[in-house]
């Protein structure tokens, strides 16, 4: 090996390592570049659904539907604005209480004593303290999160105007004689997440209502804004439904034990309603998956991406089973996928 060829093989070492890291240091960006995929995929299906209901251009319908929800969005904060940061407030100041009130009766039990004895470095004397800067930590994610999601939405508003030349350039780092499975990969990938956000936008406004009515009819104090963090919650698969019930029982616990334990029924009937009766109705099969593989991918995306994983744990888990259903049961294995996505699945030839 001569000198200029041991060189240029040791500098496209050095090139990959330095990209590596990069990416590697940049994770959230290209996180937030995968939440702004996911939301230009929705405002693309909402343009073309104008644009063929109405027959005005693509990109005359993507503007309308951008102004339309702007507006909307403008009304209800309008509207129910100062309601829900009222309580929010209420809320916020209700849940360390509630949280004092559960370890005092955990303290005052021998078996709650014996399960907090259990807990290497349980502080029984700081638990509102304690509370108190889990929910402000909660509040820098959201403060985070909403400037996340500004960004996300500028990105996605560039990526759904040209989506053909964005998806163009990514083919062209294709290798030409693998493109047309990467085609199928992104016909498949977009077709799933379509569909998935379509179910879980409709299983989230089910979801807030129903907790926002149940816990209204109950008495619970700030029922509208638990509600909301309900439907909002539910994104999360299974560990948004345990996050959104542990704020509204602490806020029912400080009206009295009774209180919490309806609050607690109620969450879990409802989530039952919604994991027998409604998902299963607005959300198809093939942008389903397991339980425990559901909940083992939210655990690691949060690892690896943090809050952001959290938050994106579904649709990055069915983006992974579409490209194992194409790259290695299609090509790999020479057998038809079962994901269905209304694309085509025929065995694409090529080495």
């Amino acid at each position: 090996m001569t000198l200029g060829t041991f060189t240029g093989r040791l500098l496209i070492i050095l090139v990959i390592a330095a990209v590596a890291v990069a990416v590697w240091q940049l994770t959230d960006i290209l996180v937030l570049l995968f939440g702004a995929v996911l939301l230009s995929i929705g405002l693309c299906a909402a343009a073309q659904s104008v644009a063929r209901h109405t027959g005005i251009s693509r990109s005359l319908a993507l503007a309308l539907v951008f102004v339309l929800g702007l507006c909307v969005f403008g009304a209800a904060l309008w509207v129910f604005g100062s309601s829900i940061s009222a309580q929010m407030g209420s809320v916020i100041e209700a849940a360390p209480t509630g949280y004092k009130l559960f370890m005092t009766w955990m303290t005052g039990n021998p078996y709650g004593q014996h399960v907090l004895d259990q807990v290497r470095g349980a502080n029984m004397v700081d638990a509102t303290g304690w509370a108190t800067s889990m929910v402000t930590s909660i509040g820098v994610l959201l403060t985070r999160g909403l400037g996340y999601a500004v960004i996300a939405l500028f990105v996605a508003i560039y990526l759904s105007a040209e989506p053909e030349r964005d998806r163009h350039l990514c083919l062209r780092l294709v290798p030409p004689l693998q493109r047309p499975t990467a085609e199928t990969l992104f016909n498949v990938t977009g077709g799933v997440l379509q569909r998935w956000l379509v179910g879980q936008i409709v299983v989230m406004m089910t979801i807030g209502m129903l907790t926002g009515i149940g816990l209204w009819l109950m008495g619970i104090d700030a029922a509208f804004a638990l509600g909301l963090m309900g439907g909002l919650l539910c994104f999360i698969p299974f560990v948004g439904a345990i996050l959104a019930a542990i704020p509204a029982t602490l806020v029912a616990l400080t009206q009295g034990p009774g209180y919490a334990i309806s609050v607690i029924a109620m969450y879990v009937g409802v989530h039952f309603v919604e994991g027998n009766f409604i998902t299963p109705m607005v959300q198809a099969e093939a942008t389903s998956f397991p339980p425990v593989l559901a909940i083992l991918s939210t655990v690691a995306f949060s690892i690896l991406f943090g809050p952001l994983g959290v938050l994106l744990a579904a649709p990055l888990t069915l983006v992974l089973i579409a490209a194992v259903e194409i790259i290695y049961v299609q090509h790999g294995l020479g057998e038809a996928p079962e994901l269905d996505a209304g694309a085509d699945f025929s065995i694409i030839e090529g080495p």
